[in-house]
């Protein structure tokens, strides 16, 4: 999460509130009291979408209303201590783009989408000089283990593990490994040796 935040007054003008957003490059503005205790949020798209046109005789009207006119007050939050993951679920199921985060009621940072794709790359390990192995297997325990255990003999380093279910058969699943060897011919050769289905790379990919 950020926690150097840009916050805004409900009774700052929507006006100022743009031009708010527009010096920090931020889209979205929690909406606090005194107290520091978050009551609203407005994003640009927002304010976008409620400002008449600029021909329009009301958008000066408009533009300085209080924001606490159009931000969203039914503000769904997280907690510090919550994990990645389920914040981005929230975020999906929700169909919002930024989460606030907040501790004892008093506002301590947001998450955006952006936040969570620089994580999800980070975690993955996608920004280090890796390569990724992709096999299915068998829906059955110890499959994570014993393919970490092959790639161990290799003497390879695994930066990240995902798994999930195959699209095609719910009877097994893919192990999508980010490992640090640029070559991984050897591993291939020994992988196939004891008959794992390597989804990539493929032996196009690893001819070229």
């Amino acid at each position: 999460m950020k926690d150097q935040l840009i916050v805004s007054h409900k009774d700052m003008t929507i006006c100022d509130a743009l031009d708010l957003m527009k010096k920090h490059r931020i889209r979205h503005l929690p909406i606090v009291n005194d107290s520091n205790e978050i009551i609203g949020i407005v994003s640009d798209r927002d304010l976008r979408d409620a400002s008449p046109s600029i021909f329009d005789d009301q958008h000066k009207q408009f533009i300085n209303l209080p924001v606490s006119k159009v931000m969203i007050d039914d503000v769904i939050t997280a907690m510090p201590r919550d994990f990645v993951e389920e914040a981005a679920n929230i975020m999906v199921e929700q169909q919002i783009s930024c989460l606030p985060v907040e501790e004892d009621d008093i506002l301590v940072g947001i998450i955006t989408e952006t936040d969570l794709l620089n994580t999800l790359v980070k975690l993955t390990g996608a920004d280090l000089p890796t390569s990724r192995l992709e096999i299915e297997v068998s829906n059955e325990s110890g499959q994570l283990s014993d393919v970490s255990n092959i790639i161990k003999e290799h003497k390879i380093n695994i930066q990240s593990v995902l798994v999930y279910p195959s699209f095609h058969d719910p009877s097994r699943k893919i192990l999508v490994f980010r490992i640090q060897s640029i070559d991984l011919r050897p591993l291939l050769k020994t992988l196939k040796q004891r008959n794992y289905q390597i989804i990539w790379p493929t032996e196009l990919e690893m001819k070229t």
